[in-house]
């Protein structure tokens, strides 16, 4: 389903989202060192997701809550940001075992795919043409982010 022009920043960084997961599916088959997959987790935050996360929850959630939107929907989005920030802290803290990084992986991916097919759709609905730009007016991307310009190529 091709996303709604205002929200297409989210779904380009939900494609970085991805790549990221993969990549750290292929960095644990290859038992990659823990560390270097911590550090790809902080650098991953600290350059896309948190910004990401904030325009979801500072932009798009209040957005929805003046609508009847379901709550049930924002409820496992705002828990499974919840959780993914938890592993994202041991990263940071170099306390992040590869049983860490694989849920953090499995999560990302999990939590990207539910906001494309179940939560963006249902916003894209819930919101009127003029709510959506007002949306769009205030969401940031700076496409030259991306987890494939990481320095050190661990999943090849």
């Amino acid at each position: 389903m091709k996303r709604h022009v205002q929200l297409q920043p989210l779904s380009r960084q939900h494609h970085n989202g991805l790549l990221m997961a993969m990549l750290l599916t292929k960095g644990l088959k290859k038992k990659v060192s823990p560390e270097v997959m911590r550090n790809f987790i902080s650098s991953g935050w600290r350059d896309e997701l948190k910004e990401h996360f904030e325009m979801e929850e500072s932009v798009l959630i209040p957005a929805l809550e003046k609508k009847s939107f379901n709550p049930a929907l924002t409820s496992q989005l705002l828990e499974e940001h919840r959780q993914l920030r938890l592993i994202v802290q041991k990263a940071i803290d170099h306390l992040a075992t590869p049983d860490d990084i694989a849920a953090f992986a499995v999560l990302l991916e999990k939590h990207i795919r539910f906001e494309e097919k179940v939560y963006f759709p249902r916003a894209e609905e819930a919101l009127n043409e003029t709510e959506i730009i007002k949306v769009g007016s205030l969401l940031r991307e700076d496409r030259s982010k991306n987890c494939m310009n990481y320095p050190d190529k661990f999943w090849e």
